[in-house]
């Protein structure tokens, strides 16, 4: 009895040390990638946003608002936050980097980096358990929500990594707000990886962006009447018909 009550104390300490290791690591490597200095030129220009990523990164596929990289044979996908540009620009909705609510997060790391056009940017990177031996990782920044998976060992290096871009990024907010000021219906295809969509669902939890959940391949969207979580009603918060990678239906002309 005695040798299994020190069994189970020495199998929670390990537990205990193993996410205390995480933490740290996660912790010391935003930290190291946020204080890094920056002295690029964004070598990937869009129409509303421009980047630059390091050589032994990878871009799979790109869209007007999202971007599917590859590092170490791991994709992840850097999304730009649109709805939430256009709900502090027009709306005076107070900027956030909070990851989702109501999910057991394994690990998380908050901070401060400076961004290549010298603005304080905050940052929350969170690791959290998929049940497939592997870690969904997320970063989140005012401008781009970052998602990818990566085993234990690898997830802290991944968030370092997404921050690294984030700061290089420059937006044209303004740009932003003329793409996506007239809501309309819109027929969209929406990219699908083995891993989870590239976009991150505004409702629900995060088990809709793993594998073998159904994703929609096109078709006519009425988001009319849909309110958000952060209760933004679609109706306020349109889409626009002149975005490259958007179609107008031909019932919203």
């Amino acid at each position: 009895m005695r040798k299994f009550t020190l069994l189970l104390f020495g199998l929670c300490l390990c537990g205990c040390s193993a996410q205390a290791g995480l933490d740290s690591r996660l912790q010391a490597a935003c930290t190291q990638a946020s204080e890094l200095a920056i002295n690029v030129r964004a070598d990937n220009v869009k129409d509303l946003y421009s980047y630059y990523i390091e050589p032994g990164i990878g871009r799979r596929s790109s869209t007007a608002s999202s971007n599917i990289f590859v590092m170490d044979n791991q994709e992840f996908i850097m999304n730009l936050n649109i709805a939430e540009i256009v709900n502090v620009k027009l709306y005076d909705q107070t900027q956030s980097v909070a990851l989702p609510q109501g999910e057991a997060w394994m690990s998380v790391a908050e901070g401060e980096f400076t961004d290549v056009q010298k603005r304080m940017q905050k940052y929350a990177a969170g690791v959290l358990p998929t049940g497939k031996d592997q870690l969904l990782v997320m970063v989140k920044t005012p401008y781009f929500t970052f998602t990818g998976l990566s085993n234990e060992t690898a997830a802290p290096l991944l968030a370092q990594e997404m921050i690294k871009i984030a700061r290089t990024a420059e937006v044209d907010e303004e740009a932003v707000l003329k793409a996506y000021s007239t809501r309309t219906k819109i027929s969209y295809v929406k990219e699908n990886l083995n891993l989870f969509e590239d976009e991150i669902p505004e409702n629900g939890r995060l088990e809709e962006m793993m594998p073998n959940k159904p994703a929609h391949t096109g078709g006519d969207i009425d988001q009319s009447g849909e309110t958000f979580d952060d209760g933004t009603n679609a109706d306020d918060l349109p889409l626009n018909e002149n975005d490259g990678d958007l179609q107008t239906s031909p019932e919203s002309e």
